[in-house]
């Protein structure tokens, strides 16, 4: 009980002080109409029932998340790793998942330079966005049709990070 909600307290020695105030009432606790601690007992659960339906729970919180590759065709394998890891992971719901690739973690995405070209069609097919960094794809001298089909263009990676960070509350995995 001294756990118990404030509110809920008051409730209960309200309807308890009713119960005594009915009874010193009638001498013998009978009103006629059943006994004073059934009726109080009632209406304090219809209030507590009535206080609890008007508590709103809070829905869980859309999660996203983003995840950074930069690195060079030896990690690619392991960055996708962690990205399969996390959708597989039952214990954590997430709706949103992004690979942005930027620096030479670019050739994941490009199908000439990918290692893992199936793999990352099979991730995009499973929901996961992939950006590619147009500065990067530039410095590498990638085009955009040599791209994975699904893999989509952002003109600069750290920017496109900014943004989901920043602006939509993504969190922020830096992978291998």
């Amino acid at each position: 009980m001294a756990d118990e909600h404030p509110r809920r307290a008051v409730l209960r020695w309200a309807g308890g002080l009713t119960a005594v105030g009915v009874a010193g009432c009638s001498g013998d606790g009978d009103t006629g109409s059943g006994t004073p601690a059934e009726s109080t007992d009632t209406e304090t659960a219809t209030a507590e029932q009535t206080e609890t339906e008007t508590e709103t729970t809070t829905p869980e919180p859309t999660m996203s998340t983003v995840f950074h590759f930069a690195s060079d065709t030896d990690e690619q394998q392991h960055a996708l790793n962690n990205v399969a890891n996390l959708l597989a992971d039952d214990s954590t719901e997430v709706e949103n998942v992004v690979l942005v690739a930027n620096g030479a973690g670019i050739k994941l995405l490009a199908e000439s330079t990918s290692e893992q070209p199936d793999r990352v069609r099979s991730l995009v097919e499973d929901g996961v966005s992939f950006r590619a960094c147009q500065n990067s794809m530039d410095a590498f001298s990638i085009t955009e049709s040599e791209l994975i089909d699904g893999v989509e263009t952002v003109p600069a990676g750290v920017g496109e990070l900014t943004k989901l960070q920043a602006r939509e509350n993504y969190a922020y995995i830096e992978t291998p």
